[in-house]
């Protein structure tokens, strides 16, 4: 199965265009799902970046989601697939969820573990920043997500704790409650997660215009922070503040 992995993703590669060479290359893990897929659809279009999608299937999203980005296939559970999916990487953004659909893709598995491959194979190529979308809420350990979720908060929590063990740069984003609305409609607020309150929403779409702000934003490094909309017009891009987060 493996062999023919690779055998796909590089009938993938040669099925593409050609991509600039001269821009900093960003591997988005997780690019198919529904946080990952909304950052693609940012991302792809923005000239600071080349962007490599990861996914378990290279020619299924190919044909989903077109052949703008260079496709490349790995797993997050099998280290061992992402050396090649790391070549010539800068910077990352981690949007993986566990499916929780089989032991396999329980939250021990694909948050914790994964998150700890994906680190290890980021210091390996020298990532100069890791962004990874978790939760406003991570690490809680009585928190009722974790009894329909598998500890999916438990986890999340460990997650944050293996990357930032790993000594990589990173940017830490915890997102309120999600939803599917268009972004850049309300205000983006960032805040310190022990500020955080229930009940607060953030738009995937202004999630995903977080984590990429957060990839070169020397404010960004190293912080942990809870993301949400407030009242007020759309917030830009470059408008996006990280001073005066805390460390974590």
């Amino acid at each position: 199965m493996l062999r023919r992995s690779f055998i796909v993703a590089a009938i993938v590669s040669l099925a593409a265009p050609a991509f600039a060479q001269d821009k900093p290359l960003v591997l988005l893990a997780g690019a198919t799902g529904k946080n990952g897929s909304v950052i693609l659809d940012q991302i792809q279009t923005n000239p600071a970046f080349r962007v490599r999608a990861m996914t378990r299937d290279a020619a299924a999203a190919t044909a989903k989601f077109g052949n703008k980005v260079e496709w490349v296939e790995a797993d997050v559970t099998k280290p061992e697939t992402l050396k090649a999916a790391f070549k010539g990487v800068t910077y990352v953004i981690d949007a993986v969820a566990a499916s929780n659909k089989d032991e396999a893709n329980f939250p021990v598995k694909v948050d914790l573990e994964g998150t700890r491959n994906l680190a290890a194979a980021a210091k390996a190529v020298n990532v100069k920043r890791f962004v990874i979308i978790t939760s406003s809420v991570s690490g809680q350990v009585d928190n009722p997500m974790n009894k329909r979720g598998n500890d999916v908060i438990i986890y999340k929590g460990k997650a944050e704790e293996a990357l930032i063990a790993s000594g990589v740069p990173y940017t830490i984003i915890g997102p309120a409650g999600m939803t599917n609305e268009p972004g850049g409609v309300k205000a983006i607020k960032l805040l310190p997660r022990s500020e955080y309150k229930m009940g607060q929403m953030i738009t995937r779409a202004d999630t995903a215009t977080v984590a990429i702000a957060a990839l070169t934003n020397p404010d960004a490094a190293n912080k942990a922070f809870s993301v949400s909309n407030a009242d007020g017009p759309g917030t830009a891009a470059k408008d996006i503040s990280f001073a005066g987060l805390p460390a974590k």
